[in-house]
Order: structure tokens, then C-alpha cells, then sequence
């Protein structure tokens, strides 16, 4: 079984694209970050400008809901992998904010910088999805924060990429008893367990999972990890 509050931190913290709704409108942020509560940061002043200098630290901030995409960077039919819902109150940021998250988020000292702390979390995931509609599924907030984010999150796209426009034929080769002489196989996803091998055949598409031998903790395992499947794969 999944852990859809693992995933559900793991999308946020690496999310290809974020919008936040807040005070009737809704806007994309160019930049975000999260802390270890899970907590989405960013520019208060990004998505409501016009009221942003009403806001006190530390006072009860608006009501915000945020929606943060998984999409990958291999060019699939489909390139959503996940979405996750989140509302929640957003406060100013009361502590002195440190310098890289000003700079991350491309702002001053002294503008604002909006803490997410999410009550209610959806998330919809289609990756390992057997049926027609991704998987919707609501997540505990305690689950959320008590959640670790997977170690491969933010670097597996650049690695698939990779993978995809320089190996597809070794990827082919760890599945090829399982796939259709006809299908196309390309990455979808790697995370700490495994990587995830879209089949497409036709109109249809199907995901394999080709598991680790054990967990990894990092990419550089992760690399290794494959270079070991590969070998054994080439010994038959």
C-alpha cells in the first residue's frame, strides 16, 4: 500500500508548479519552499499585492487555499503524476527569515513571507493507478507533517531525462519480459524504492515498477541501484 501522506509531502516540496487562492483570487507563485512541518513559504506580496502591507506578523492571517502539480519532465501523454489541495490559515513569518529563503523566494528584508500551514490535504495521484481516474485520496494533517519527503524528490526528473533520452533501451531490457514486443517504454518516476516504467501500446498505457534492491537514501545510491539491476539483466 502507498504512503499517500509521504506522497502527498513529496509533491509540495518538489512541485513543479504552485498556485495559492487568497481573498477571492487565485495566482501561480514563481517560487516556493516548505519547512519540516510540511508548511508551505512564499511571497505574501506575489499573490495579493494589494493587501499584503494589512497583514501583521503573527496575527490570525486569511483563509488560503493552495494547489501544488507534479509533472514530469519526460514528455508523457499524461505529465501530471500527482496534484495536492491544500487550505489552511497563512500567518507572516514572525522570526528574523534567513537570507537564502529571502533570496529563494526573491524578496528584501522586510516583505513579507506567508507560512501555509494546511488543515485539509488532497491528493490525486495517477502513477501505479490501475484504473481509469487517478487515486483520490484525503490525507490526515497529523499524517502530513508526521510524513518524511522522499529522498530522490526535486532530483529524479533531471536523472529520468536522463535515463530516457540516452538509456531507454537498457531501461527497456529490465522489463522486457513483462512488456509487449510492440510497446514503448519510458520513466515516469524514481523514488526511493524503485523506478516506475511507463508501457505504451496504442491508446494504453501501463506502469512497472522495477524495484531497488534495497532503499536508497540518495541519487548517488540510487545511480548505483540501476547499475546493478543492468548488470544483472545483461548476465540473463
Amino acid at each position: 500500500m502507498k504512503d499517500w501522506a509521504e506522497l502527498a509531502r513529496t509533491v509540495v516540496a518538489g512541485a513543479s508548479a504552485i498556485d495559492i487562492g487568497i481573498l477571492g483570487r487565485r495566482a501561480p507563485v514563481a517560487r516556493h519552499a516548505t519547512d519540516a512541518a510540511g508548511a508551505i513559504l512564499f511571497a505574501l506580496e506575489e499573490v495579493a499585492p494589494e493587501c499584503a502591507h494589512l497583514v501583521r506578523p503573527g496575527q490570525r492571517g486569511p483563509l488560503v487555499d493552495a494547489g501544488a502539480s507534479d509533472v514530469s519532465s519526460v514528455p508523457h501523454r499524461g505529465r501530471v503524476r500527482g496534484r495536492v489541495e491544500l487550505t489552511g490559515r497563512a500567518q507572516v513569518m514572525t522570526e528574523p527569515v534567513c537570507e537564502e529563503l529571502l533570496e529563494h523566494l526573491g524578496l528584501t528584508e522586510g516583505q513579507p513571507v506567508a507560512r501555509l500551514v494546511p488543515d485539509t490535504i488532497t491528493l490525486e495521484w495517477s502513477v501505479e493507478c490501475r484504473a481509469t481516474r487517478p487515486a483520490l485520496v484525503d490525507v490526515a494533517a497529523c499524517d502530513y507533517v508526521a510524513a518524511e519527503v522522499d529522498p530522490l524528490a526535486g532530483w529524479q526528473d533531471g536523472w529520468i531525462t536522463h535515463l530516457d533520452g540516452s538509456h531507454r533501451e537498457d531501461l527497456r531490457r529490465l522489463v522486457e519480459r513483462e512488456v509487449q514486443p510492440v510497446a514503448t517504454v519510458r520513466p515516469v518516476l524514481a523514488d526511493a524504492d524503485g523506478l516506475v516504467l511507463r508501457e505504451y501500446v496504442g491508446t494504453c498505457r501501463r506502469d512497472i515498477r522495477v524495484e531497488w534492491s534495497r532503499p536508497v537514501g540518495c541519487g548517488c545510491e540510487a545511480q548505483a541501484a540501476l547499475r546493478s539491476l543492468l548488470s544483472v539483466t545483461a548476465r540473463g
